[in-house]
């Protein structure tokens, strides 16, 4: 599946040089409804909700991508006002967890989740996969990662930051195979400041988006290649 990942540009640099992208937690996605989605007026409800999202977000993280690209609100909310790129990613489909928009809560079956002691994997997977429907536009896509899975740093702040690899190789392992970066309408990015953070080795797919003449859509136009200069990989990661 083809998903776009909407990033300032210090941070596609970020990711293009130390080959990972930055894993959000449960607690810090932007919507406060996140996890929220079940009806919870019965305080019991919500208290179980709390704590399963407290125990969620020490095991698990997200990343965002959208479907596509053209939408200029997420360039705007997303991107720093058209300045940031769009980095194209190709993942398994069975890794691609589809957003289910909703006017209104679901009802969550708390009685058979106390009883149970916790809430299932398809409790987890609904939590996190359903937001309200004024979020429609953005075609979210989440990847689900298991933290304990991943590559740890403790920031300046003494916080664990997990990273999810990537790779611009088709036959690497990673789930996530970067195959494209398209640059905003904005973009001060320069194809060279690209190259810097490229090895030798590698050839990246790049296209500049434009604003459309007739519609309202952002369109990218043709594609060229950006070849890397670095002759060795990044020794020293900063969070």
């Amino acid at each position: 599946m083809i998903i776009y990942h909407f990033t300032p540009s210090e941070f596609a640099l970020r990711a293009l040089r130390d080959r990972r992208l930055k894993i959000a937690r449960i607690n810090e996605l932007n919507d406060p409804f996140e996890f929220y989605a079940a009806d919870f007026s019965a305080s019991d409800t919500q208290t179980k909700l709390e704590t399963f999202k407290n125990q969620a977000n020490e095991r698990y993280g997200v990343i965002c991508f959208s479907e596509q690209y053209q939408d200029p609100v997420l360039w705007s909310h997303y991107t720093d006002n058209h300045r940031g790129v769009a980095l194209v990613f190709e993942i398994p489909d069975d890794m691609a967890m589809p957003i289910d928009y909703q006017p209104e809560r679901f009802k969550l079956e708390i009685n058979a989740a106390i009883q149970r002691g916790s809430f299932t994997e398809s409790d987890l997977t609904q939590l996190i996969s359903t937001k309200f429907s004024s979020w429609g536009y953005e075609k979210e896509i989440r990847m689900m990662c298991h933290l304990n899975d991943h590559f740890c740093q403790i920031d300046a702040k003494g916080k664990k930051v997990y990273f999810e690899s990537l790779s611009l190789e088709s036959y690497g392992v990673d789930a996530l195979k970067l195959i494209g970066l398209i640059r905003g309408a904005r973009c001060d990015l320069e194809p060279a400041d690209i190259e810097s953070e490229l090895l030798a080795v590698d050839t990246l797919p790049v296209q500049d988006a434009r604003l459309d003449v007739s519609s309202f859509q952002v369109i990218a136009g043709e594609t060229y290649p950006v070849s890397g200069v670095r002759s060795f990989s990044a020794c020293c990661f900063r969070v």
